[in-house]
Order: C-alpha cells, then sequence, then structure tokens
C-alpha cells in the first residue's frame, strides 16, 4: 500500500503544525523559566480535540483524521522520538553512581509503584459506574485504574531532567534509576492485568517470561552486549570514520536494541535506555557525537512525541459534572498516592528530607506507559472512552505539574559537599581538552619514538580508558599497507599505562608519508602525536611534521625530542609559557598530564618584552609594564589553580624588563632552572608553503637545547574552535 499524495500532503502539515507549534509554546514556556516539555505537551492540547477540536471540528477532522495510514505514519514518528529521547538519557548515565544508589533507586521504585496502586485499587470502587465497560468487568478495570496510576513516565521524566539541566544531578540520576525500575515494574503489572483481564486467571507463565526477558536482556547489555556494541561501534569508526558515521552507528544500535525487547514483548524505548547506558562507556562515542544526537532530538523529535500526547487529551468527553469530578479526584490520588510512595521508599533508604520530597515531585510526572495502558484497556472493553480521556488528562496534569514541584523542592534542598564537588569535577571534566582525547594516533619510525610517544599518550590518558594507534608508514613504492615487513617496529607496550589499548597498523600512500598518516587521522582521531627533529630536513620540524600539522583534522602535539630516550630520560621540571590564552590552558593541561605522569614539576612562565619609554597613547613605560605584570600574574594563576583542580604543584614565575625577547627569555630560563621539557601552543599562520606559528614558537623549537613540545588546533578551526572530542 503506497502513501497517496493528499495522504503525504496531510502528513507533512501534520508534522509541521505539531513542531512549529511544540517548539514555539516550549520555547514561551522557557521564557517563563519552566521546562520546555510543559508547552510541549500544551501544544497537543491546543491542536486537540479539547480546542482546535471543539471550535473547528472540521478542520481537526481534516487535519488529524481517526482512521487511515496518517495517524499510524504520526505515531511511528513519535515512537522514534521516544526511542532516540532514551538513548540519549542513557548516555547520560553514571553508571557508577547509580551503581553506588541501587539500594536507594530500587526502594524508590517499589515505594512509587506499591502505594499508588494500592490507592487506585481502592478508589476504582468509587468511580461512576459509567467510565468502566461493564459490571462484570469491575475487578480488571480497578486494576487497569490502579496500574495506570502507578507508573511514571520515563520519556517525560528524562525531557524534565534535560530541560532543568538535572541529569547529573544526584536527585536526576536516582530519578531517572527508579523511574526505570519502576517502568519496567509497570509492564510486569500490565502483563499481569491484561492477562486476568482476559483469562480470568493469574497469568503466572506470561508473567515469568517476561520477567525472565527483561532480566536476561539486561544481564547480556552488561556482558557480551558491550563487547560486541564496542566492537560494532569502532568497526564503523575504522571503516568510515567521521561524526557522522559514528552518529549513525550509535543510532542503528538504538534501534536494534528497541526492536530486541519489542521482540520481547517489552516497551521498545527500554531496550535504547540499556544500550545507551553501554555506550556511555564506550570512549569512540565522542561528545560531538552526543551533542548532534541531542541536538538533533531536542529539536525535532521529542517535541513531536510530546505534542502527540497531548493530542490525545479530549476534555470534550468529561464534560458533566460526574465526569470532571471524577477526573479531579483520579488525579489528586495519583499525585498523592505517587509523592507518597516515593518519599516514604526515599526516606526508608535513609535520603534526606528535601531530596525525597524531589523524588516525589520528579516521579509523579506520568505519560507513555499510561496511555499504553489506557489504550489496552479501551481496546479490550474494560475501560470507557471518556475513562480513557481521564487517564490521559491525569498522565498530562501530572507531567505539567511535575516541574514547577521539583523546582520547589530543589530550592529548599541543602546542598550536599560531595555533589556539588562531583559536578564541579564533571563541568571541569566537560570544558577539558585533554578530558576528550578517547583516540591517538602515534606515527612511529623506529623504536626511539615509539617509546617516547607511548610515554607520552600513556601519561595524557591520566588514567582513562583511551586507544592508540602505532602507525608505520611505507614510503611509496616498498611494501605495501597492512603488509608485516621485516624489522617493524615494535609495539609500544608502556607497564604504566595498562589502561592505554594499542594496535599497530601500516599504511602507505602514493603521495608520500605525511598523505599517509593525514588519511590515517581522518578517521575519527583526537589527537597525532608526532616525533621530530628541527630543521633536520628543513622546515619548523621537518618537511613531513609540518605538513601534518597544516593539514591534520584533529589536534597535533609534536615533541622535538634530541636526547630524550625513555631509558635514561627523567622528566623532573616542565616549564609552560603562558600567555592565558584560551590555547594556552589547553596547553597547560598537557603539561600537568605530563606532570602527574612522570612525577615532575610544572613552571608557569609569563614573559614580558620591554615597552617603549614613551607610549603613544598616553602612559609611561612604567604604567605599561605594570598593567602587563597584572595580566602576566592572572595567567600564571590561572595554570596553578588547574594545577591545585588536577593536584599538581605549579609554579609561577612573570618575567619582564629583561632586554630580551620572549622567546630568548623563555630558553635563558629553561636552563637556568635545568628545564626537562618546554611545552608551547602554537597556531599555524599564513606563510605559503612553510609552517610559521610566530616568532616566540619558531626562535625556541630552534634554539633550546631541551626537549620541545607544541600544540596545534585541528587544521582549519583555529585555535578558539578547536576541541578534541566536541
Amino acid at each position: 500500500m503506497s502513501l497517496s499524495g493528499p495522504d503525504l500532503l496531510r502528513l507533512l502539515l501534520q508534522f509541521a503544525l505539531l513542531l512549529a507549534l511544540a517548539r514555539g509554546l516550549g520555547e514561551i514556556a522557557r521564557r517563563l523559566s519552566q521546562p520546555q516539555v510543559i508547552g510541549e505537551l500544551l501544544a497537543g492540547v491546543v491542536l486537540g480535540p479539547s480546542l482546535l477540536g471543539g471550535i473547528f471540528p472540521g478542520v481537526f477532522k481534516a487535519l488529524f483524521p481517526a482512521a487511515g495510514p496518517e495517524p499510524l505514519l504520526l505515531q511511528l514518528i513519535a515512537q522514534i522520538g521516544v526511542i532516540l529521547l532514551l538513548l540519549l538519557s542513557g548516555l547520560e548515565v553514571d553508571v557508577d553512581l547509580v551503581r553506588r544508589r541501587a539500594r536507594p533507586a530500587v526502594l524508590i521504585a517499589l515505594g512509587g509503584v506499591l502505594v499508588p496502586f494500592l490507592c487506585g485499587l481502592g478508589l476504582a470502587p468509587f468511580l461512576p459506574a459509567a467510565l468502566a465497560g461493564g459490571p462484570t468487568v469491575r475487578t480488571a478495570f480497578s486494576l487497569f485504574v490502579a496500574t495506570a496510576m502507578s507508573i511514571s513516565a520515563i520519556p517525560v521524566i528524562v525531557k524534565i531532567l534535560l530541560d532543568m539541566n538535572l541529569m547529573r544531578r544526584d536527585v536526576g540520576q536516582l530519578t531517572l534509576a527508579a523511574g526505570v525500575i519502576g517502568d519496567a515494574t509497570g509492564w510486569l503489572l500490565l502483563s499481569l492485568v491484561s492477562g486476568i483481564a482476559t483469562t480470568r486467571a493469574l497469568p503466572l507463565p506470561s508473567l515469568a517470561l517476561t520477567l525472565f526477558g527483561l532480566l536476561a536482556f539486561a544481564t547480556f547489555c552488561f556482558t557480551l552486549g558491550y563487547r560486541l556494541l564496542r566492537a560494532f561501534i569502532t568497526w564503523a569508526d575504522d571503516r568510515f570514520g567521521g561524526e557522522s558515521a559514528a552518529l549513525s552507528a550509535v543510532v542503528v544500535a538504538a534501534l536494534a536494541g528497541a526492536a530486541l525487547t519489542q521482540v520481547m514483548h517489552l516497551e521498545a524505548f527500554l531496550g535504547a535506555f540499556l544500550i545507551g547506558v553501554q555506550l556511555s562507556r564506550i570512549p569512540r562515542v565522542r561528545r560531538a557525537v552526543r551533542a548532534k544526537l541531542q541536538a538533533m532530538t531536542l529539536a525535532v523529535f521529542a517535541p513531536v512525541f510530546f505534542a502527540s500526547a497531548g493530542l490525545r487529551v479530549n476534555g470534550l468527553s468529561i464534560l458533566t459534572p460526574s465526569f470532571a469530578i471524577a477526573t479531579a479526584v483520579v488525579i489528586a490520588v495519583a499525585c498523592v498516592g505517587k509523592f507518597a510512595g516515593t518519599y516514604a521508599g526515599a526516606r526508608l533508604a535513609g535520603l534526606r528530607h528535601w531530596m525525597s520530597v524531589a523524588l516525589g515531585a520528579g516521579m509523579n510526572a506520568r505519560g507513555a506507559v499510561e496511555i499504553i495502558v489506557a489504550a489496552v484497556g479501551l481496546q479490550m472493553g474494560v475501560l470507557t472512552v471518556p475513562m480513557y480521556s481521564i487517564i490521559i488528562i491525569m498522565a498530562v496534569a501530572t507531567s505539567v505539574a511535575a516541574p514547577p514541584l521539583l523546582r520547589w523542592s530543589l530550592l529548599r534542598m541543602p546542598a550536599d559537599p560531595e555533589e556539588e564537588d562531583r559536578l564541579r569535577r564533571e563541568a571541569r571534566q566537560a570544558r577539558s581538552f585533554l578530558q576528550g582525547l578517547r583516540r591517538m594516533l602515534v606515527p612511529v619510525r623506529d623504536g626511539r619514538y615509539a617509546l617516547i610517544a607511548a610515554d607520552v599518550v600513556g601519561h595524557l590518558s591520566a588514567g582513562r580508558e583511551v586507544e592508540a594507534v602505532a602507525l608505520q608508514v611505507s614510503m611509496p613504492g616498498t611494501a605495501a599497507e597492512g603488509s608485516q615487513p621485516t624489522g617493524a617496529v615494535p609495539l609500544p607496550r608502556p607497564g604504566g599505562a595498562a589502561h592505554v589499548a594499542w594496535t599497530r597498523r601500516r599504511a602507505a600512500h602514493p603521495q608520500g608519508v605525511a598523505a599517509a598518516v593525514l588519511a590515517e587521522a581522518a578517521r575519527g582521531y583526537d589527537l597525532v602525536v608526532l616525533g621530530a627533529s628541527a630543521g633536520r630536513h628543513g622546515g619548523l620540524f621537518g618537511s613531513v611534521a609540518d605538513a601534518i600539522v597544516r593539514s591534520a583534522p584533529c589536534a597535533v602535539f609534536v615533541l622535538r625530542a634530541p636526547a630524550w630516550r625513555r631509558q635514561d630520560a627523567h622528566l623532573r621540571r616542565i616549564l609552560l609559557p603562558t600567555t592565558g590564552t584560551r590555547a594556552d590552558l589547553r596547553g597547560a593541561e598537557f603539561a600537568l598530564a605530563l606532570a602527574r605522569g612522570a612525577g615532575a614539576e610544572v613552571i608557569a612562565l609569563h614573559v614580558v618584552e620591554n615597552q617603549p619609554l614613551d607610549s603613544p597613547f598616553g602612559g609611561g613605560a612604567l604604567a605599561e609594564l605594570g598593567t602587563a605584570g597584572d595580566i602576566g600574574w592572572h595567567a600564571t594563576r590561572e595554570v596553578a589553580e588547574l594545577g591545585e583542580a588536577m593536584g599538581i604543584a605549579v609554579s609561577t614565575e612573570v618575567r619582564m624588563g629583561t632586554g630580551l625577547t620572549a622567546a630568548e627569555e623563555i630558553v635563558r630560563f629553561a636552563q637556568d632552572q635545568a628545564g626537562d621539557l618546554i611545552l608551547l601552543a602554537g597556531e599555524p599562520r599564513p606563510a605559503g608553503d612553510e609552517l610559521y606559528c610566530g616568532r616566540t614558537v619558531a626562535q625556541v623549537v630552534r634554539v633550546a637545547r631541551c626537549p620541545v613540545a607544541v600544540l596545534f588546533p585541528p587544521a582549519g578551526r583555529g585555535i578558539w574552535q578547536s576541541a578534541a572530542g566536541a
């Protein structure tokens, strides 16, 4: 069956209207300091039978017909939005934090399901008989109402946490973990209730099969599934490279996980969530991929999902006084029951009062599963259309009420020093250039450079799990790529960096060594580590290294180490010239990482060159020097503060008025202080076919007697835009 022209036109109009109004009302909600999800849900209510359908019923029926392919296709788009949203939330899960808080999460989930379930079970007999499908299904009716009240909406909770920037907070991680457990419990309840309504008996085999499938899939994800997933992401990255290929691989993995859980008669988004949790542990899923996924999901698919959920609300079907009262009572009991159960579970787990209140507020949001429960009950004849509408209205109302209650409780929650320290550390890591380095390329020419590079990569990894490729390039006309030649450079295996996964690769390119390295670097690396000898083959670092620096798609770390051999090198003192720029701070991260790995000292040096005796803009030389000295103090102090955060002692020095150029002062200072390494940040500047990074960098590289390292940004991005993994 093909989609006709009018059907396609109607689908496009539906999508455009839902997206435009959801984004518009979401932006209004944001400007009113409310989560955007409130506006997105209300967009569906505005376009649904409650408003547009009540005022212009003909227009509503023409735009949103009850039959035909459009409702199914729109539902498919919405479900993709849910899958991507849960994939995104899985990527944000802190597995270690959730593992430490597993007991509270379980208690919160059980309390948040059991208490509202009992409340719903007690309320159902008092609801009007016209809301049930008939007198013979009263028991099943009570069970469906209780199930609808007991389940939280994971997609809504995720969107609220993202909108309020709470995903990384303890309350966010606990809410998410408890919500997933509660959602899984809800599916077990739905299986149980549906079986009772159908067979009038307890469906133990079906219940056991659902529970077994859930546990089996979770176990698979955290064991063999993780290895398979990592191998798939690695294959896609190696085969195609680039952020687009990685994003495609991530989405394909999420869809596969969703399909597996759907086959097991579980909700598809549970599979996407667990896949996202595993992807968060894979180094190759870089920050740029997550940013693209978040932009695509939150800008397009998620708003359409929430708007389509609001589209189901039909306030006209409950306009009678008895139904309106029943709606208010259902909403009140659902809110109180969920809040009381969650609060009790949190307090039983030993959490503080206001943290428990915040969890109760956050867990109160309903949505996706309630809609499914209501639809199943309506299809089975247990619920009537008004009761179906009441459940949908309850889901939307609790989703709208949850953010203000959560914000109110957070304002009263006292600060947790441990959480604040973790958040500061994560914020610093999010801004860190070094933390984004997950995949490094090390072209090697001989064993000496391979071992030096092994030391550098091991120190830069800072204990994180990283991948490093030792690339030996064949000259054109020699051994073919992929062959194993005689005398191949041995694979670096530094003893102190077991977290670095080394592999060896050979490459050849008809245009030479630099072209081969650049072709490999284009396959998704974060950093190229080069060893070089200044002026050996012309240029700043030699023709090959210079060509790589000028054109590399990622950051390049060049180390000129004429006498630094692994067996006799003792890196005790690193000199870090700094001017306080963003590029220099990235170089500072490298210097501090090397110092931490080698047990070395870092000296932050700022040099002020001589000023003219008379400034053309007024103010004398002393004033000029005083201002420059203040700038130098702040620049070196910034490095010292970064060192304190990383646990590395940093000495600071400001030199001015010595009569030397900056390069001369840096070289002399390194000699006087017996520096073992000078680390600079450089940026290539237009100079024809030559690599030129300014007078200071060029002079230091050529004149210094000790090893000199220079960190370069990706070609074409400039110092301000470069970011590893971003």
